[in-house]
């Protein structure tokens, strides 16, 4: 867990916190729009915001409270099968977790370009962040094997 007292991974929980709503519209936009991903085009709009916004909103926990494994895999599993019956493919949703990393460090990356911040500390977010959509992506692909063994 990273300790409240790092002034880095406050910010940026303020600033996901403050807006998420805007992070989640970045997302849709390229998500909609990425040739990769057009699975989702089939999708009600407001259920992919809905997600991706709860996504967001969740980061800033886990990045403070130190959601376990369990948890993370649990959300994402279970994110997979309902993927997988409006039929996305796994490789859609492996590139939704892409462009939801991407963009939280493209918006962090505007707000906080200039900070003078520790790199210690900078390092030690990222490594957080970085962990959570790893995980994230692993519990998808494990729930589609999940799928795939029980069709079987």
């Amino acid at each position: 867990m990273i300790p409240k007292n790092n002034i880095l991974t406050n910010k940026f929980v303020e600033l996901i916190e403050e807006n998420h709503q805007q992070i989640t519209e970045y997302y849709m936009n390229d998500l909609l729009g990425d040739p990769d991903t057009t699975a989702y085009r089939t999708l009600d709009r407001q259920v992919i915001y809905e997600s991706g916004n709860q996504i967001y909103r969740e980061l800033s926990s886990y990045i403070t409270k130190d959601f376990s494994k369990d948890e993370i895999a649990k959300h994402y599993k279970k994110l997979a099968w309902e993927r997988f019956e409006k039929g996305v493919p796994a490789s859609h949703v492996f590139k939704a977790l892409m462009l939801l990393k991407r963009h939280v460090w493209l918006f962090i990356q505007k707000k906080m370009g200039d900070d003078p911040t520790d790199f210690r500390q900078a390092l030690e977010l990222s490594n957080r962040v970085v962990l959570y959509f790893d995980r994230a992506a692993h519990a998808v692909l494990k729930g589609y094997e999940d799928i795939d063994k029980k069709r079987w």
